[in-house]
């Protein structure tokens, strides 16, 4: 009986969990591993030895409530956080409603106990380094404004979407408008695209307007067009831009019943790959990719999104994406995007203890979120990388988004499945059965990394010949042209990306999940594991995925983490991480760190890279 169970837990993970079995079962130590192969002596101290309480939830992150009071009385401008030594940008953008108050949540790493805000430089606002106090982070930037400041006047700026262009004349509608002044403001014809190489001409207010809305998937002109009536083999792109030349020139013509101070050609971006530039210039841009001139290191959804923006922008009220040129930024980076990075290494043995070198799985991630100026998500891109897998088990991968019911995501690609896979998706690409948006990355890592043909799994045996990591790139849809998914839109501050929730699938197992300490296991989870061999996951939701003595499967670094060789004890190469965990996180809340006396290099994986 005893070989039996020795030889079933080498199949698992060699050696080195057959002594926390047996000692569990049978109280023996016939199978122990051999004292050759224990982790070399170091002040720190045994996983095993920790003395962990109750309540410490492992994370080495801080979730930050954010309230910062902004100017009332000025147009919106963006507003961006970083760590103290400005080197990293946790939160980029606008009050969510268009007010005055900013109230969001990030997430940034635990050892930051102060924060850099950093106000547009049209805004009148300096710089300010902020102390957090706890979990919060609030300042009144009302109180720091220049004593000169320049609004920016947009009244009398009235602009219209593709549709509303469309309109047939009635009574004193757009449409009336249009064909009433359609000659004098184009006397020769409105002509989108570049004359050197093609172009679309509409000949007179009725083939424009028989023309919009143009749908359809966006491509350069591969040919020159009079007044088409449809947007076959053009796309969306070509009624956004011509419905922008329209707002744009119509607007300058002064047609409109009461015009402002500023017009509409002058005004800048304010979010996004064209931040700061004015729409005159923009749409230079716009006609010259469409034309065949070039897209100017541009995508083509960037352009038709941004000239979507200047159509909607002030059809009902002011969307925000709009500026003057005095209160803009023209850095060229949005403010709309935010990036989320960092490094998830797990155990895999679940529900019984390992070896605690934390290699299992080693995943670097890397959310790239796009969102528009009413904090409401568009698109996010989110990279993983898999650097390493200290297991014989085949481990797959993925993540819920817990705030996140499966229909606020229009699409989903990217997942690396198997062709008859145990994973079953939605046709969004979410995964099916679950009851919040999750994402499976990929079903099987040694699909992904090659064996290198000695040593148990990949890259954690110095030994061992190395294999390059893998990287793979999810795509999440929220909005199309802006239009959210039926059960969006989803804010940034809903979204909470910091607590989004990874786990590995262990050994093709869709029931056995393995998760961060204290994230609960998704519906698809065989819940009555949950307490079984030495998890004590009967202690509630603040005790899943811990030991009954409270230690983790699974750690979550906010940067890159050098893992340890294997067999190695996370304790023996972090030298004070005993301390970090026996403070419930209060001392050495950067750990994790390459700084003098913290590591034993030794015993930690070499860079390759």
């Amino acid at each position: 009986m005893l070989i039996v169970i020795c030889m079933n837990y080498f199949k698992m993970k060699s050696f080195r969990v057959i002594s926390v079995l047996l000692a569990v079962l049978l109280g023996a130590s016939s199978c122990m591993k051999n004292p050759d192969n224990q982790p070399a002596e170091s002040s720190a101290q045994r996983m095993e030895d920790l003395v962990v309480s109750d309540d410490f939830d492992w994370k080495t992150t801080n979730t930050v409530d954010v309230e910062i009071q902004l100017p009332q009385d000025f147009n919106i401008l963006p507003l961006s956080i970083y760590s103290a030594d400005g080197q990293r940008m946790f939160f980029a953008g606008y009050p969510e409603d268009g007010s005055g108050q900013l109230l969001t949540r990030i997430t940034i790493p635990a050892y930051e106990d102060q924060l850099r805000l950093v106000f547009s430089s049209q805004s009148g606002i300096p710089d300010v380094t902020v102390p957090l106090q706890g979990s919060q982070l609030s300042f009144d930037a009302d109180q720091m404004l220049k004593s000169v400041r320049m609004p920016c006047d947009l009244s009398g700026i009235q602009t219209y979407s593709q549709g509303a262009w469309h309109a047939s004349a009635q009574g004193s509608n757009l449409g009336n408008m249009r064909d009433a002044h359609f000659a004098d403001v184009f006397p020769a014809g409105l002509t989108i695209g570049d004359p050197t190489h093609f172009t679309i001409r509409f000949e007179s207010s009725q083939a424009i307007a028989d023309f919009l809305p143009a749908g359809g998937h966006s491509q350069v002109l591969t040919q020159s067009y009079t007044n088409p009536t449809s947007a076959s083999g053009i796309g969306n792109w070509a009624g956004q831009i011509a419905a922008a030349m329209l707002n744009v020139y119509f607007d300058e013509a002064a047609v409109y019943p009461s015009q402002g101070a500023n017009q509409l050609k002058d005004l800048a971006f304010l979010a996004g790959p064209f931040r700061g530039m004015s729409i005159e210039n923009f749409l230079t841009i716009a006609n010259k990719a469409i034309g065949g001139g070039g897209t100017g290191g541009y995508s083509i959804n960037e352009i038709a999104y941004a000239a979507e923006q200047i159509n909607t922008n002030f059809e009902s009220g002011n969307l925000n994406y709009l500026t003057c040129s005095v209160n803009s930024v023209g850095d060229g980076t949005g403010p709309t995007e935010v990036h989320y990075t960092g490094t998830l290494a797990y155990e895999d043995l679940w529900p019984w203890k390992g070896d605690y070198d934390f290699n299992d799985m080693v995943i670097s991630y890397d959310f790239d979120i796009f969102k528009n100026v009413q904090e409401q998500i568009r698109h996010i891109t989110a990279t993983f990388t898999l650097y390493a897998f200290g297991a014989s088990y085949y481990n797959g991968f993925g993540f819920s988004l817990p705030n996140i019911p499966n229909d606020a995501i229009l699409s989903v690609t990217g997942s690396q499945l198997k062709p008859n896979t145990y994973v079953q998706l939605l046709s969004n690409g979410l995964e099916q059965g679950q009851n919040h948006a999750t994402i499976i990355v990929f079903d099987d890592a040694y699909d992904l990394m090659q064996h290198p043909g000695m040593g148990i799994g990949v890259n954690t045996d110095p030994s061992a010949p190395y294999v390059s990591p893998v990287t793979f790139v999810i795509e999440m849809n929220f909005m199309d042209n802006d239009v959210p998914a039926s059960g969006g839109p989803v804010t940034f501050n809903q979204l909470d990306i910091g607590q989004f929730n990874p786990f590995i699938i262990v050994n093709q197992n869709r029931q056995v999940e393995v998760h961060l300490p204290g994230y609960a296991p998704t519906a698809l989870a065989n819940m009555s594991l949950l307490g079984t061999g030495q998890d004590n996951g009967t202690a509630g939701e603040s005790g899943y995925y811990k030991t009954t003595n409270n230690l983790p499967w699974a750690i979550n670094i906010p940067e890159v983490f050098k893992y340890p060789v294997e067999k190695q004890e996370i304790t023996g190469a972090y030298l004070h991480f005993a301390e970090w965990a026996e403070s419930s996180g209060q001392n050495f809340p950067d750990w994790f760190k390459n700084l003098p006396g913290y590591t034993n290099t030794s015993l930690i994986y070499p860079s390759r890279q």
